[in-house]
């Protein structure tokens, strides 16, 4: 059941991505991972985003459009990579759609864990409905946005923390700081809980991630 409920989803995102093309938050960075791997050339470069801007607008960009640069640090291509290995763009998009919703159910789980909160079935089945049809749900799933992922290693970060294991729960942050500009001031939060109740091991292993 679940398996033909999974296969259902991808056939209705590649339905969907077929008939509105775009996912431009990922397209950025599939260009620019696929650029790296295949090309041998530095995502940040004026060459890239010429490709990325050709593929979303079919021409540069004009003054005043979003450039559509790669900004996310470099090693969020361990993130992008698998889908980069993936010449169809279509297809990539359609599997990365996919995960993302994948991941946001798996954020509700990780949050009600986080939480303590056992809501009863058709509770928990509102709950998720509204988490993938909200906008702050559905916009970056159609967009092809990694704040899903960031959300969830974040969670899974304060999870890991709770129950003692520092060194994964400081690997998680680590993975979080692929968008560094939404997570700095949780990750110093955090940083500063951990360090005022000496456990140092999230801090070190946050640093470590990152390098």
């Amino acid at each position: 059941l679940f398996l033909l409920l999974l296969v259902g989803i991808v056939w209705a995102n590649y339905r969907f991505v077929i008939e509105n093309p775009g996912g431009n938050d990922f397209l950025v960075h599939w260009v620019g991972t696929r650029s790296l791997l295949i090309d041998g050339i530095s995502p940040y470069t004026d060459t890239v985003a010429l490709r990325i801007q050709n593929m979303a607008y079919g021409r540069p960009a004009r003054s005043g459009e979003h450039e559509l640069r790669v900004a996310y640090p470099l090693y969020s291509i361990f993130i992008f990579f698998p889908f980069a290995l993936i010449s169809d763009y279509p297809i990539a998009r359609t599997l990365w759609m996919t995960l993302l919703e994948i991941a946001l159910i798996f954020l509700v789980f990780l949050s009600l864990r986080l939480t303590n909160w056992k809501p009863k079935i058709w509770m928990m089945l509102l709950i998720l409905l509204f988490s993938l049809l909200w906008y702050h749900g559905l916009r970056p799933i159609i967009n092809g946005n990694a704040v899903i992922l960031v959300a969830i290693f974040v969670v899974a970060s304060l999870v890991a923390f709770r129950e003692g294991r520092d060194e994964l729960a400081g690997i998680l942050l680590a993975l979080a700081t692929i968008k560094p500009h939404l997570v700095i001031l949780t990750i110093l939060f955090i940083w500063f809980y951990a360090i005022s109740i000496r456990r140092w091991k999230i801090v070190l292993w946050t640093i470590l991630g990152v390098g």
